[in-house]
């Protein structure tokens, strides 16, 4: 009989964390009476990730499949996965979080309880870096570490974040897998909010898994300048394969955020200037990209 839940996550050269992941899943309640299986998608790594996950999938506690996909890209790694998957719901985790010992049985009670084909689970910042006051500021100006935490009552989302969410098998075979132009090692972000959308428009709704917590580890590199604009230029790209907006549209959409822009040093919170300061990135990782590529005709 095949298992219920299969747990896919994506990884390359991050050897430690995938590691510490793992640990984390042989804490998870109930986890050998859900036998879930793991299917950890390695992306040609080099700093010893398939040698610890062989190593590991010995004696591991319930199965742990190991997976070689050589085509470059998360959402290459999460399509190969899914492919040989024998669960009927897919969960996806990404390789620097960590669950909470009871996320297993939520997203279980979760798709139990509920008629939803896909929902998302909450996302946290990891402790004890999370409680430091300078990086509390450093998130809440940046906001370039993963968080969805939704207080009160929620309905049904528009959005997915690929750290922590799952759907049935038959969500796939409706709208298809993810887009291998997205996502980190290809266009850099934004394969969840693409699958996202083509749910929504399909009319598939995305509940929320209120009870299904992991944290994501806080890696300091990301709370800066130059990472901030580096990852609104990526989404700026991946927006670009996804619409490929019209080059007028685009210099309209950046004038408007870099007057939106200007105008928050005068009347808005520094919330406000960097969101615009976001935008006007994106706009220009925008452009940038379609130059490039008209260049290469």
């Amino acid at each position: 009989m095949p298992n219920r839940l299969s747990i896919i996550v994506p990884t390359k050269n991050r050897c430690d964390t995938v590691k510490q992941l793992l640990e984390s899943f042989e804490q998870l309640r109930g986890l050998v009476r859900i036998c879930p299986e793991i299917i950890v998608g390695d992306n040609e790594s080099t700093d010893g990730t398939r040698e610890m996950l062989k190593q590991r999938s010995e004696n591991f506690p319930v199965p742990l499949r190991i997976l070689k996909v050589t085509r470059p890209g998360k959402s290459a790694v999460l399509n190969e996965a899914m492919r040989i998957a024998r669960s009927e719901i897919f969960v996806f985790l990404d390789d620097d979080v960590v669950p909470e010992e009871g996320w297993l049985e939520a997203v279980e009670r979760f798709f139990a309880d509920n008629s939803y084909l896909t929902a998302q689970g909450i996302i946290r910042m990891a402790p004890p870096e999370s409680e430091e006051r300078e990086i509390i500021e450093l998130q809440q100006r940046f906001r370039t570490i993963p968080y969805l935490d939704f207080d009160g009552h929620v309905g049904d989302l528009r959005s997915l974040n690929g750290a922590n969410f799952a759907a049935r098998r038959e969500v796939f075979d409706r709208i298809g897998h993810f887009d291998e132009r997205l996502g980190p090692g290809a266009s850099g972000t934004s394969e969840d909010v693409e699958l996202g959308r083509r749910m929504v428009r399909a009319g598939i709704a995305i509940g929320y898994m209120k009870e299904a917590i992991v944290y994501h580890r806080v890696d300091r590199s990301r709370l800066t300048e130059d990472y901030f604009k580096s990852i609104h230029k990526r989404q700026g790209h991946s927006r670009l394969l996804m619409s490929n907006p019209a080059t007028g549209r685009i210099l309209f959409n950046l004038c408007r955020a870099s007057a939106q822009y200007g105008l928050s040093f005068v009347t808005g919170s520094e919330r406000k200037k960097y969101r615009s300061k976001g935008r006007v990135y994106h706009y220009l990782g925008m452009l940038e990209n379609k130059f490039n590529s008209n260049s290469d005709r």
